[in-house]
């Protein structure tokens, strides 16, 4: 279960690897018992996990999150290369 926990937490990490905010916008969606699991994840295995994922694809004019196999960005509609 720690294995969905820690993926959903490096998926709301950003560039600055900011490991509380992240934890606590992600504690906000939980009940007691998961969030407990949460904050038994040790932040090294958090940043460590984050930094394992391959980068993110985003749009060149916007910034929005690409899906992999899109090649069209669903939110300005530019055509990705």
């Amino acid at each position: 279960m720690s294995r969905r926990h820690l993926h959903n937490l490096c998926a709301l990490l950003d560039d600055d690897l900011d490991v509380e905010r992240a934890r606590d916008e992600y504690l906000a969606s939980l009940d007691a018992d998961d969030g407990l699991a949460v904050l038994l994840i040790p932040r090294d295995e958090i940043v460590a996990a984050a930094a394992a994922r391959p980068p993110v694809p985003r749009c060149d004019r916007c910034g929005a999150r690409l899906p992999r196999k899109r090649h069209r960005c669903s939110r300005c509609g530019l055509r990705q290369t």
